[in-house]
């Protein structure tokens, strides 16, 4: 029996997890989040996959559809994608959308007018030569949820060699369908690194072309296109109120990628998966640099009395600081896949002397005037950035020590 069809209640977990988002008032947008999920990416999209189809692309394509080639599919959409719909509406729904994409493309190949309207309704030509890609999508819909599946049951094989019966059971041979269902699939695995070790035993060699003669260039692909996803959670500006733990462990994710293929990357320098590696390290270290580069001064700030004027605090800079503690470590984590050793060494080191004399003075403020809310939290901020950058032990002793400057003052 193959993990596809030992998995086949997972299939309809998947399903149900995803299914109740869908609202009744539901947007192009929504349907093709919950329709084509696995597969999506955001930008900055460096490189091209062929498993991966970006967000804004999807989004446009069917947004072209409903309005000037189907307008009835949103409805259609919505009937396929109610929790109790039966699975084959959602199918016969992907299949139609395949059908819509490739006789408007074949009218498009005999009538340069008809090409010409078509790439101004989706908004450009990089949308419109994504069309075959997105109708192929659509073409094997179905195996999505099978795909993911599929990851899902990786993560489970504990034993490398049943391991490597799941990977040569993986029943596509079409390259790129191959590719669509590896990039759903690869986004569940949570152990890449043993993956990829497998990947390298089947195909005799640390090689691109060895991997690539043995059938597993799309699984590599795969990870590397998950790699690259992971730098859209750094590509826009650095809000105050962004959700770093979602930063963080987008970090982490790519870290791991990274990592594993290192493998491949380091022993192959030259091959074409070294060089997109390589760029996406660049790229991942450029966007978080700035962010760095901040936290020291940061700390200072929020952990000090304003230099002028009454006492106050700012707490929207004490989230600032506490957030780029997070980053910080997170990169630290991080720090054999990124180039940016020394500086966040250098932080590291210095945020750490800062802490220390900061949060002292801080103690000792709070022991002259425990009842002073701006003091209290501003060492309690403080606390809480110790246990970032150096452990919870250290935290524990402070904790006691305010603590008991506070039971003083209530004798």
């Amino acid at each position: 029996m193959s993990l596809f069809q030992k998995k086949s209640s997972a299939v309809k977990t998947i399903r149900k997890k995803v299914n109740p988002t869908v609202k009744s008032q539901v947007d192009s947008r929504e349907i093709i989040d919950v329709l084509l999920g696995p597969v999506l990416v955001d930008q900055p999209v460096i490189f091209t996959f062929d498993g991966a189809l970006e967000r804004t692309h999807a989004h446009a394509i069917w947004e072209w559809l409903a309005r000037d080639v189907e307008p009835s599919l949103i409805e259609e959409a919505k009937a396929a994608l109610l929790p109790n719909a039966d699975i084959q509406v959602q199918i016969s729904l992907a299949t139609k959308v395949a059908r819509l994409i490739s006789t408007s493309q074949s009218f498009a190949q005999d009538n340069v007018e008809f090409s010409r309207r078509i790439q101004i309704q989706l908004g450009g030509e990089e949308v419109y030569e994504r069309l075959e890609h997105m109708e192929n999508v659509f073409r094997n819909q179905q195996l999505l949820s099978k795909a993911v599946a599929f990851g899902n049951a990786i993560n489970g094989v504990r034993d490398q060699n049943s391991l490597k019966l799941a990977l040569q059971a993986f029943p596509v041979d079409d390259p790129k369908v191959s590719s669509i269902m590896m990039h759903a699939a690869m986004g569940q695995v949570s152990e890449p690194n043993r993956l990829v070790s497998v990947i390298i035993d089947l195909s005799d060699g640390h090689t691109q072309n060895a991997i690539t003669k043995a059938g597993y260039a799309s699984t590599i692909e795969a990870l590397i296109a998950h790699a690259q996803n992971q730098i859209s959670f750094f590509a826009n500006s650095y809000e105050r109120f962004v959700d770093i733990d979602m930063n963080c462990r987008a970090l982490d994710r790519y870290h791991r990628l990274i990592r594993a293929l290192s493998s491949i990357t380091e022993n192959d320098k030259k091959c074409d998966w070294a060089f997109k590696v390589g760029l996406l390290v660049c790229k991942m270290s450029e966007l978080i640099e700035p962010r760095l580069t901040k936290i020291d001064a940061d700390v200072r700030q929020s952990l000090r009395k304003p230099r002028i004027g009454p006492d106050s605090l700012d707490s929207d800079l004490l989230l600032d600081a506490l957030n780029g503690l997070y980053l910080l470590a997170a990169a630290r984590e991080a720090l054999d896949t990124l180039a940016l050793n020394s500086i966040v060494s250098n932080l590291w080191n210095e945020v750490g002397s800062a802490l220390e004399i900061l949060i002292g003075r801080n103690l000792e403020a709070f022991r002259e005037a425990p009842q002073n809310e701006i003091v209290a939290q501003r060492l309690n901020t403080g606390i809480k950035m110790a246990e970032i950058r150096f452990n919870p032990e250290y935290a524990t002793i402070l904790t006691r020590a305010r603590d008991g400057a506070s039971r003083r003052s209530d004798t």
